[in-house]
């Protein structure tokens, strides 16, 4: 009884364990280049993720304002490049569809948002990319948003080799560049929120291969414009 007491006692007065987290997920569709550097064009799947709230163990990450840090998942996916379809790529190894995954971490302002992002490849190649970008942000009403601003992405010599490197044999020049920054370029999004749980969102983009990935014989194109369309899904979950 003196035991059972003060243990008794100890957990009336300490709070029970509680989590909050919200999030949300997009799909959609987006038009780009069939490759990197192509001047042919293809529409495949893209998404988004972010986390907008979290408390967790005393971390604490609050959006609901839409101000301050922010983070969430980052990934891409790169359709598969077969060679035997680009007589450019004549004697260059293919490359199978890529998933690249990582994070993104974000701070805004009243009507300014910087990020960065890492991600490394888990399909298709091994390397490592990074963006960091800024943008302006306007509202318009209470649920309407639009973001534009620069844009720029680097790579590390494994995603070089895999996607801009040519090797001795092929029906391009042999080629070997090394890693660094590869892209950049410019993106317009514009989001409306339909209500607590949906929204849609619309980007329209450019951008330019630099440096030794611009160099490099296969590609036809430096530069490269892309449309996309998301639908969003956010959750808000306690536990």
């Amino acid at each position: 009884m003196r035991i059972a007491l003060p243990l008794v006692l100890i957990a009336s007065t300490t709070p029970a364990f509680a989590a909050d987290l919200a999030f949300e997920l997009g799909l959609g569709a987006k038009a780009a280049p069939a490759y990197e550097g192509s001047d042919e064009y293809l529409t495949g799947p893209t998404g988004t993720g972010a986390v907008t709230g979290l408390n967790l163990l005393g971390l604490t990450v609050d959006r609901g304002d839409e101000l301050g840090f922010g983070f969430g998942p980052s990934f891409r996916y790169l359709a598969e490049r077969d060679a035997d379809e680009y007589d450019r790529l004549e004697g260059i190894d293919d490359v199978d569809a890529a998933l690249e995954l990582g994070g993104r971490i974000s701070y805004r302002w009243d009507n300014v948002e910087v990020w960065g992002a890492v991600r490394k490849g888990v399909t298709g190649h091994d390397g490592v990319v990074g963006d960091i970008g800024s943008d302006m942000i306007r509202t318009y009403g209470q649920n309407t948003e639009v973001r534009f601003g620069p844009r720029l992405a680097f790579a590390d010599e494994e995603y070089m080799d895999t996607y801009f490197n040519v090797p001795a044999g092929a029906s391009l020049a042999e080629y070997n560049g090394d890693g660094g920054l590869y892209k950049a370029g410019l993106e317009m999004t514009v989001r409306h929120d339909f209500n607590d749980a949906w929204a849609v969102e619309g980007s329209l983009g450019w951008t330019r291969l630099v440096g030794d990935a611009g160099d490099s014989p296969v590609v036809e194109n430096e530069d490269a414009g892309t449309v996309s369309i998301m639908a969003i899904r956010k959750f808000d979950w306690s536990w």
